[in-house]
């Protein structure tokens, strides 16, 4: 496997990992007339193929030209580190692609849930799938895991939480962080996943926000 660093002029800076991707892809074809199957990640692209002459490509994103330099770097041997992160990104690449839903280093199947109507409940099937680096190169773990996940909306899990904390005396805010903070919502237009990390009464639906969630 050939390893090859990617550059971008003007520099795309690191927290712009889906710009990159997208000019990445803007000139995929013509990479591939170079390097056949190719898979890129971040400042990376790892290919069967070597080659040592590449052009510069020049993209277009959003109006905005770009040049895209990409120089190989080494191969990797099967022992090597990056030979590792490489099969890791694979490996999440093809997941991807099947449809599966990474929670942590566990993937999902919710294409294949088992539901439990009396219990309210869906069952998700899926694995745990770790590689480890040994001294004749990478192992693959795999065991069977399991998700359950709730079936109905977060919204009357919250109603629910705050009737039974008004009903108790209790402190219905607190319950609710108490029960939500730190578990995972999935939203179900597309089957992804969040993690609460708090919640702020002060919002609602009326609240406005900008893209990037500030």
């Amino acid at each position: 496997m050939n390893k090859y660093t990617v550059k971008f002029e003007p520099e795309i800076p690191d927290n712009s990992k889906e710009l990159r991707r997208d000019v990445l892809k803007s000139v995929r074809d013509n990479i591939k007339e170079k390097l056949e199957f190719f898979i890129g990640w971040g400042t990376c692209v790892y290919s069967l193929r070597k080659c040592s002459d590449l052009p510069v490509y020049e993209a277009t994103h959003e109006e905005q030209k770009f040049k895209v330099t990409i120089e190989w770097v080494q191969i990797m041997e099967p022992t090597d580190r990056d030979h590792l992160v490489f099969l890791k990104i694979f490996f999440n690449s093809m997941m991807r692609a099947l449809r599966f839903e990474t929670i942590g280093p566990k993937s999902f199947n919710p294409a294949n849930a088992h539901s439990l109507d009396a219990h309210n409940v869906k069952v998700w099937p899926g694995f745990d799938a770790r590689l480890i680096m040994k001294e004749r190169g990478a192992l693959l773990n795999v065991d069977v895991a399991f998700r359950v996940v709730r079936t109905d909306s977060a919204l009357n899990y919250l109603n629910t939480l705050r009737d039974q904390a008004e009903k108790r005396g209790g402190d219905w805010q607190e319950a609710i962080s108490a029960a939500m903070i730190g578990c995972t919502v999935v939203t179900r237009y597309n089957q992804k996943t969040y993690r609460v990390e708090r919640v702020d009464f002060g919002m609602s639906p009326e609240t406005t926000f900008d893209k990037q969630g500030t």
